[in-house]
């Protein structure tokens, strides 16, 4: 039995119940440590002028979005990583590829998964890209590293959305095969030896 939904439903469910949650829980976090935060940047500005603090807007702006940019393979890549590790035959079960439709890069299990296994696959970026950055500037008051952990935490949405399907239609020990056009998988019939325990 196929449980699915299109990329695009993916994001739309995304901005409908990920993005908002995330910008306010991290705007009440930002809030309720306002004076921990590093803002040396715009002081420093202030007192430059105007002239170095745009040529320092724009290099800060640029390496921003470069960031961006570099974390959308690297989210990929932490899906690959789990993948390798978890799924039998390592490196042979990987696929990565690219979505034209939604110009999104992304990584694809080959053979089926536990899971709990999967579980671990999609929350690997959200792990690692999302959650972590977002406590390590919550503590270093990193105004940069926040502001991108919670884009990333936003861009796992539909991995979040997918563990919600995992989590209503399969069981921990299913056998599950991953979708590579769509938000979702497939249950395999049990009883079938097909990935590391």
């Amino acid at each position: 039995m196929e449980y699915r939904i299109t990329l695009e439903q993916a994001s739309r469910q995304t901005a409908r119940y990920i993005l908002w949650p995330v910008l306010l829980l991290a705007a009440a976090v930002f809030i309720a440590r306002l004076p921990h935060w590093d803002f040396s940047f715009w002081r420093q500005a202030h007192v430059w002028g105007l002239g170095p603090w745009l040529l320092r807007y724009v290099m800060w702006l640029l390496i921003f979005v470069a960031a961006l940019l570099v974390g959308v393979f690297v989210h990929e890549g932490l899906h690959g990583v789990a993948i390798v590790l978890l799924a039998r035959g390592g490196w042979r079960s990987l696929e990565f590829g690219f979505d034209r439709k939604t110009l999104s890069p992304f990584a694809h299990s080959r053979v089926p998964l536990r899971a709990w296994q999967m579980t671990v696959v999609c929350l690997a970026p959200l792990v690692g890209l999302g959650l972590l950055p977002a406590v390590a500037a919550v503590m270093e008051g990193s105004v940069f590293v926040y502001a991108l952990s919670v884009i990333f935490v936003v861009a796992s949405g539909g991995d979040m959305l997918y563990v919600g399907m995992l989590a209503r239609y399969a069981k921990r020990r299913d056998w599950v095969r991953d979708l590579p056009d769509a938000v979702g998988f497939s249950l395999e019939s049990p009883g079938k030896e097909k990935g590391k325990e």
